[in-house]
């Protein structure tokens, strides 16, 4: 099968000149997953005929989730340019953070409050709405668009990126995307600390269909299940994904 293509256009010139364009998603995988054993007795591997005997010290950990690893690893990720230090300016007990840098290109913009409306603020997170600058235009082939979204699983970072789809294909800008800054944080947010991922997709209509229980349907996908239970999925029905 062909790859498709995902174009990343400078739409700055310091972009160009200074900037790394977003990279496939797995070449950001963070430290703690990276470094997690696959087995809760610090194994990446377990011996299956003894597994009956030493059930509770080869429990597999979440790594061993093949959907887990597919989300992290899937699409590409967005990083920031630079280092961006976060400092609370309010008064009187209050955190109103303020986000500055070193680097002579804008980074960060501040949106009114009014903007939000009634959109619910993330729980820990500052009220104060921020919007990342990306200074790449993304440009997906006809029909197809792309879903944005905050690094998926990256619940340790200290903003939260809200999502959204774009259709870009046609759009001809950079992207302006929301974000939170977690509540009373101060400090740094190092460059290269990945900012959002986004997943490129084609755009089909799709439409609902529900159907009963089946005994038949039920039984196979359970015999299908009995075989290698603990690598089941990646085995029998996984399929890899590239992005490059």
């Amino acid at each position: 099968m062909k790859n498709k293509k995902i174009i990343f256009e400078a739409a700055e010139l310091h972009a160009e000149v200074l900037l790394d364009g977003p990279t496939p998603s797995i070449k950001n995988i963070p430290k703690w997953f990276r470094e997690q054993k696959v087995f809760s007795n610090s194994a990446d591997t377990v011996d299956l005929l003894k597994i009956e005997k030493s059930i509770e010290e080869s429990v597999s950990t979440y790594k061993l989730c093949v959907p887990i690893t597919d989300s992290m690893s899937t699409g590409y990720v967005i990083t920031t340019p630079a280092d961006i230090l976060v400092i609370n300016v309010g008064t009187n007990n209050e955190y109103v953070p303020e986000i500055r840098w070193k680097v002579d290109f804008p980074i960060v913009d501040t949106q009114s409050h009014k903007t939000l409306g009634n959109y619910p603020i993330p729980t820990g997170f500052n009220s104060m709405p921020f919007r990342w600058i990306h200074d790449w235009k993304i440009i997906t082939p006809s029909g197809y668009s792309t879903l944005f979204m905050h690094p998926i699983h990256r619940h340790d970072l200290t903003f939260f990126t809200l999502s959204g789809v774009v259709d870009t294909d046609m759009h001809p800008n950079k992207l302006l995307l929301p974000f939170f800054i977690k509540e009373n944080f101060e400090g740094l947010i190092k460059e290269g600390t990945p900012i959002a991922q986004f997943l490129p997709f084609k755009r089909d209509n799709w439409k609902l269909e529900k159907k009963p229980f089946s005994i038949k349907s039920n039984i196979l996908h359970r015999n299908a299940a009995n075989i290698n239970y603990l690598r089941t999925y990646k085995n029998k029905f996984w399929t890899k994904k590239k992005y490059e």
